[in-house]
């Protein structure tokens, strides 16, 4: 009875073995197959689809092989099949049964070949398919009816073909489409009806075509779609009313147009936005209100246009704006209210303009801004106070301005010492005047800028007159106070006037101290520059000029 047993099992074990080594030995030659179901073929010797591909593969791939054709039998015998990747090949041509026999595919991606035109009838039988990718190949036009079975398809990619023309209807029967990918073709121009089956559509990506014009009711029947890019177009306005139905869009692309003027209405529908870039146009002008309509917008990008000016209270609803973009442009100064109203913003990019004054009280109640970049600019100074509000501060750009190292230059100097692992020091130096020229902020000293000697005494002593000579001794009582009066030129002098009571002689003593030396030098004088029988009030003044 053992025996029998164990005849038994050993016949159970040797057919599981039969069946997995048969499936190891009937996977083609040029191919790997992988947990019985999924077969990568990558042969650059292979010429053709392999006859002997497993019958219960559900993934199948060539990767960079010679196949030139699909036929239309080659995949009789397969219907289990779920997901089919040409990439990379040299496929010219699909004959139009070629998937007849694929009714459960639901993931097919054509991408990388010279193939140029798809039969109409390529994707009837298709009727569970859900991702369709055919990109980067040479497809030129859609026919009428290619997708008239794929009412199943979620996913729709045809970027980076050479489609010039797609005509009105193509996509009629995709009422389940969520994203399609019509970027890097040579599209010119949109048919105003083309998207109105697209119900459900959350992504629609059109950018890097050649569209010079939008017709309005394009966009009506998406309002459902949630990121739009119309980057690298053509365009050089937007119709005010082009985006009025897309109430719940969130993404908004308009940069690398030609765009030169906008209406204060073109987004006044778009509450939902929270990212609108609007980068490298031609925008001379910010309309008043233009932002007015967008209380979530969490990014604004607008570099690289032509903008000259920022209007006060521009961004006063824009709350929770956190970044904006704003280098590259012609701005030349910026107001006091200027960001009003960007109460979460933590980067600020305004390089490469031609700013050359900033309001001392731009940055009032900003203390979330922690990145801003102000280099490549006309900036002479930075006024006093205008960085204090920011305690968040991590990184401040600063370098390439003509920054003139006068008195003017104090705070700013200042600022850099107490806070250098905030900037790159060594890229903030002096343009002006000439004797500081190329002299690294950083490494001033606060008499090199000039300063009037009030902002370097903080305290002069009063003298008061002891007989025989003139003191500051504090604890001598009943004498007369005799203050003086200090003055400074711009090129450097420094003077001294005081009225004392001297009764004999004046004893006078210099002490230098340079920070480098850890001694001073002390130089003291006592003549009898007068020679008087009796005390009197005289006047002394001590001038000292710098070489």
């Amino acid at each position: 009875m053992l025996g029998n047993l164990l005849s038994v099992g050993d016949v159970l074990l040797c057919a599981w073995l039969a069946t997995h080594t048969w499936f190891a030995q009937s996977c083609p030659s040029s191919c790997d197959c992988f947990n019985e179901v999924k077969v990568f073929c990558s042969n650059e010797s292979m010429a053709e689809i392999p006859n002997d591909i497993p019958i219960n593969a559900s993934e199948l791939m060539f990767l960079e092989t010679s196949i030139v054709s699909v036929g239309n039998t080659i995949f009789r015998g397969h219907s289990g099949l779920k997901k089919l990747v040409f990439l990379n090949n040299k496929i010219q041509y699909i004959q139009c049964l070629a998937f007849y026999w694929l009714p459960h595919l639901t993931d097919l991606e054509i991408t990388g070949n010279p193939i140029s035109e798809l039969d109409s009838r390529l994707f009837n039988t298709l009727t569970e398919l859900r991702k369709l990718i055919i990109t980067y190949n040479n497809i030129n036009v859609l026919q009428y009816g290619l997708f008239r079975h794929s009412s199943s398809l979620e996913i729709l990619a045809l970027q980076g073909n050479n489609i010039s023309i797609i005509r009105s209807g193509v996509f009629f029967n995709l009422k389940n489409l969520l994203e399609l990918n019509l970027a890097s073709n040579k599209i010119s121009e949109i048919p105003v009806h083309l998207f109105s089956p697209l119900r459900h559509l959350k992504v629609l990506k059109m950018n890097n075509n050649r569209i010079s014009k939008l017709t309005p009711g394009t966009f009506d029947n998406l309002g459902e779609l949630a990121e739009l890019f119309l980057n690298g177009n053509l365009f050089t306005e937007i119709p005010s009313n082009i985006f009025q139905n897309l109430n719940s869009l969130k993404k908004l692309s308009l940069m690398c147009n030609s765009i030169q003027v906008l209406s204060n209405q073109v987004f006044s529908t778009l509450s939902n936005l929270t990212v609108l870039t609007l980068g490298r146009n031609q925008l001379e002008d910010l309309p008043v209100g233009l932002f007015d309509a967008m209380p979530n917008l969490i990014m604004l990008s607008m570099d690289q246009n032509r903008l000259s000016a920022i209007p006060e209270g521009i961004f006063s609803n824009l709350v929770n704006v956190q970044k904006l973009v704003l280098s590259s442009n012609q701005i030349v100064e910026l107001q006091k209210n200027t960001l009003n109203g960007l109460e979460s913003l933590t980067h600020l990019y305004l390089g490469n303009n031609t700013l050359s004054f900033l309001d001392n009280d731009l940055f009032n109640n900003m203390d979330t801004l922690h990145t801003i970049t102000l280099y490549h600019n006309k900036l002479t100074m930075l006024p006093e106070g205008i960085l204090n509000p920011l305690y968040n501060m991590v990184s401040l750009g600063l370098h390439s301005n003509p920054w003139v190292c006068d008195c003017h230059l104090n705070y700013l100097m200042k600022w850099i010492k107490e806070n250098q692992d905030l900037i790159q020091v060594s890229e903030i130096y002096c343009a002006t005047p000439q004797p500081l020229q190329g002299k690294t902020i950083s490494l001033l000293k606060k008499q090199e800028l000039g300063c009037p000697l009030t902002n370097i005494i903080t305290e002069i002593p009063s003298f008061i007159t002891v007989k025989g000579k003139a003191s500051t001794v504090p604890d001598v009582e009943n004498v007369p106070v005799s203050p003086c009066t200090y003055y400074s030129t711009t090129n450097g002098t420094m003077g001294l006037s005081c009225e004392l009571m001297v009764c004999s002689s004046i004893n006078v003593q210099v002490s230098i101290l340079q920070e480098s030396q850890s001694e001073a030098f002390n130089h003291s004088a006592s003549n009898r520059w007068l020679n008087q029988p009796h005390c009197a009030i005289t006047k002394v003044n001590v001038t000292i000029t710098t070489t």
